[in-house]
């Protein structure tokens, strides 16, 4: 009896954990959209808010197949004394809640819990304010499937296509 109850534990505890690989590698990459970020401002004893019109966001992963790794955030602000504000973080994905640590402003610190997400679109809720945000993925960094490129083996004397901008085509 304690073998099948040991082997049915693991058994949840390693499908938790691939779920939790899979998660990460769809997040791992460049997303853009609304983040949900804004600023406030003080002028003269009176509090602005300024709300963020597009964030940039990149996971990097620690290492192949990790549920965690570092990133890099740009917030873009069209009114307002700031134009961007730029942010690092750390990120970390444990039972399918993704945490996001901000080692210089950990005011910003938050976990999501609430999402969906796909190899476009990541969406849902924050976990302690319950804002919403939305992105849209730029670049995946493991699916090359849409990576279309010029590979070419050959003499040593052989000199590469390259491309012209004038003429928007490829010279040989």
């Amino acid at each position: 009896m304690f073998m099948l109850l040991t082997g049915a534990l693991m058994t949840c505890c390693l499908t938790a954990c691939d779920d939790d690989v899979m998660q990460s590698r769809v997040l791992t990459g460049k997303w853009r959209g609304d983040w949900g970020m804004y600023y406030q401002y003080e002028y003269r004893g009176r509090i602005y808010t300024f709300n963020c019109y597009d964030t940039r966001i990149e996971f990097f992963p620690d290492h192949d197949f990790a549920t965690s790794g570092t990133g890099r955030q740009i917030d873009y602000y069209d009114a307002g004394p700031y134009e961007y504000q730029y942010f690092y973080f750390n990120w970390r994905i444990r039972n399918g809640i993704v945490s996001l640590y901000y080692p210089y402003d950990r005011t910003l610190n938050t976990s999501i819990s609430e999402y969906t997400m796909s190899n476009n679109v990541f969406a849902g809720y924050f976990v302690d304010s319950y804002d919403s945000f939305y992105l849209e993925k730029w670049a995946d960094y493991y699916d090359w499937s849409g990576f279309n490129a010029y590979y070419c083996y050959g003499p040593r004397d052989y000199h590469f296509p390259y491309y012209s901008a004038e003429e928007d085509s490829i010279v040989i």
